[in-house]
């Protein structure tokens, strides 16, 4: 099976055309891939404030406009809110996140990150009226390498100072953070986006499974599978790595790594923006339902939702073995691996997980993200 060419999907509705018109702005060679610090990444900076005026988020009082300076040398975070309806010392809030920033040219970044920032605004643009909980939009800077896991990284110097608005750590009833939502190689995948990490909160999880937008099909898997990375073992990738060490429940939303990750070749034109807008009409949904929850979201940091987790996987494999459906450059020796675990996902389904399904369900997951994203030696996980 060949795989899929982005560039023939059609862009064809209002909403995803917006979204191609940011990412194209975001991704252009201008912008110089938005690294930290460069003129590229503080016009991106600008831009995203622009349209987080445009769309009617109204800027924090205490930082005096849109801005939460990180440093004078590498820039700022970008918040736009929507109030809660009452605003009191028990306002509880949801971050909803993703970072500008990316590697510097030649590498545009438009699947990393400018797919989330493009969906973060469209979003905020989709939300009408008040909420009984506050929401923060927060385009993150410095989320690549060096300031991945640092001091500077933006999302953990926004968690480490708050706004006085929100006030106390405890006041985040959840945050939602976005990386990699619009690029596409395999076609069974071309309408699915992976939810993970929701499964530590129930009252959080169940709001995700209730929440469906046609044509979007939704994984839900734990956050476990997802930091299970080809070539680097078990790690954290993202802007949710603050949040759920701090206990604050979260859901990570992606639709994985493409052969076109962290290289020159990942440009707006290899955008699948239909798939984009339905994503904003999920998350509005979404956050309509969460918006009725008073009571805070519990947190376990054990807890995950095995049979779920199976489904999706079985889902997958079987769509990976069938000849119509392989994903493109499977070797033989990969297609064996994923015949036992296909026969594996179908002897544990319905069973209660131990340590040892844990990891081999985390084996299963590398092995899928390696042949997605066209690595070699697939087989060998």
């Amino acid at each position: 099976m060949e795989a899929l060419d982005p560039r023939a999907l059609p862009v064809t509705t209002a909403p995803a055309q917006r979204l191609q018109s940011h990412v194209s702005f975001l991704a252009s060679p201008a912008l110089a891939g938005r690294q930290p610090g460069t003129p590229g990444n503080r016009q991106a900076a600008q831009y995203i404030e622009e349209q987080f005026r445009l769309v009617g988020l109204q800027p924090l009082a205490s930082l005096g406009g849109y801005r939460q300076t990180i440093s004078d040398r590498m820039g700022d975070n970008v918040i736009g809110v929507i109030p809660p309806i009452d605003h009191t010392a028990r306002t509880r809030w949801i971050v909803i996140g993703a970072h500008y920033d990316h590697l510097g040219y030649p590498f545009l970044g438009a699947d990393d990150n400018a797919s989330s920032i493009a969906i973060l605004i469209e979003t905020a643009r989709n939300l009408t009226g008040l909420s009984r909980h506050g929401i923060m939009f927060v385009a993150f800077n410095g989320e690549e390498l060096p300031y991945f896991g640092t001091a500077e990284m933006g999302s953990q110097f926004l968690f480490h100072h708050l706004p006085p608005e929100v006030g106390a750590a405890e006041n985040l009833q959840a945050a939602i953070i976005m990386d990699l939502m619009g690029g596409v190689h395999w076609a069974p995948l071309k309408d699915a986006i992976f939810a993970t990490g929701a499964e530590k909160s129930p009252a959080l999880y169940r709001r995700v499974t209730e929440t469906r937008v046609s044509p979007l099909t939704i994984y839900r898997g734990g956050i476990h599978l997802v930091e299970e990375i080809p070539d680097h073992g078990h790690k954290a990738f993202s802007d949710y790595d603050v949040f759920r060490n701090q206990k604050v429940p979260f859901l990570f939303l992606s639709a994985a790594r493409s052969p076109r990750y962290h290289t020159a070749g990942d440009v707006a034109s290899t955008l699948h923006y239909e798939r984009m807008a339905a994503t904003v009409e999920w998350l509005r949904q979404l956050l309509a339902l969460m918006s009725q929850d008073e009571a805070p979201y519990a947190f376990d940091a054990h807890r995950v939702e095995f049979a779920d987790e199976v489904a999706s996987f079985t889902s997958i494999v079987e769509q990976a073995l069938h000849e119509e459906t392989r994903i493109p450059g499977t070797s033989r020796w990969s297609l064996r691996k994923l015949e036992q675990d296909l026969e594996w996902l179908r002897e544990v389904r319905g069973s209660a997980p131990t340590p040892q399904q844990l990891e081999r369900l985390e084996r299963i997951s590398i092995r899928v993200q390696c042949l997605m994203a066209d690595y070699s030696g697939c087989f060998t996980f």
